[in-house]
């Protein structure tokens, strides 16, 4: 398919990300490296970081211009990343807009590893570390979470857009003693002014990616954002409105991790190396990828 008509979305735009970086509408395998080789030239690599094994052809399946992806190895979501750690060479996005159409069902059994489209930092990949994300900054521009509906109390598939810090040094410090925390936003439409749960048809999920600034959008509606910078504490927005949300340890103040001033402003050193991932019993389908920068 050419590319040249594709309508720039008016985020992006007003953003002035008019250049389409990356597209793959999936009509063939050839944007995908199904040597393993990590060859220069593709879109899609199938040798994984972090140790996971290499992507076969079995579980990367394309019929009708739809990537069908069912690994069956996939914790974290680490599926078909744009960067080969192996050859190093492939795509990363330093700002812009990504957005993809997914279609996702419900999962078939037990999984480990989330339907998700999501961006980690190159320089924490390239590390032979196996554990990784020691202090990298990660972008979840979907994630689909499942959650017990309160109305209906059956488990339900939901929409989540987060944003990262990972921390794992024990160089931040409080009271004199290393914290081990990893500042996280989980700010979303679900728990806050509306549920939005997720049906099992295609949707077009995006993030926009500016210096101290993410914002989510589902089918191109602005759903939520975060504001970071390094001196202060970061902030968190439902959609234009310009109250902040809460930030992580006032909306779970039952869990250990919390936010700290600078948290989040890593992303801004970070060059992402964007994954499709999912897991062989929650398998996702990708009608397409498009990445617009400057």
């Amino acid at each position: 398919m050419s590319f040249k008509n594709v309508p720039i979305p008016a985020a992006a735009e007003a953003a002035g990300y008019t250049k389409l970086v990356l597209a793959d509408d999936f009509d063939s395998y050839d944007t995908i490296d199904l040597s393993g080789e990590g060859k220069p030239g593709y879109l899609w690599y199938t040798d994984r970081p972090y140790g996971k094994s290499t992507l076969t052809k079995d579980e990367l399946q394309i019929k009708d211009s739809v990537l069908f992806m069912k690994p069956l190895e996939c914790a974290a979501a680490i599926g078909m990343p744009t960067y080969s750690t192996k050859g190093k060479t492939g795509f990363v996005m330093k700002y812009g807009y990504a957005e993809a159409r997914i279609r996702a069902n419900e999962p078939e059994g037990t999984y480990n590893g989330v339907p998700a489209f999501w961006g980690i930092g190159l320089r924490d990949m390239l590390k032979t570390d196996p554990v990784g994300w020691k202090d990298c900054g990660e972008l979840d521009i979907l994630e689909i979470e499942r959650c017990e509906d309160p109305e209906t109390g059956k488990t339900r598939n939901y929409y989540t857009g987060t944003l990262h810090h990972h921390h794992r040094t024990g160089e931040l410090k409080e009271n004199g003693a290393p914290v081990q925390t990893c500042g996280t936003n989980f700010i979303n439409a679900l728990g806050y002014k509306e549920r939005r749960w997720l049906d099992n048809e295609w949707h077009t999920y995006a993030a926009l990616w500016e210096p101290g600034h993410v914002s989510w959008y589902l089918d191109g509606r602005l759903m939520h954002s975060a504001r970071y910078s390094t001196d202060a504490l970061p902030e968190y927005y439902y959609r234009d409105d310009p109250t902040p949300l809460p930030r992580y340890e006032e909306a779970h103040p039952e869990a250990a991790n919390r936010t700290w001033v600078g948290a989040h402003s890593v992303m801004d050193g970070e060059e992402e190396v964007i994954i499709l991932g999912c897991n062989y019993n929650w398998p996702m389908e990708v009608d397409w990828v498009r990445i617009w920068g400057k």
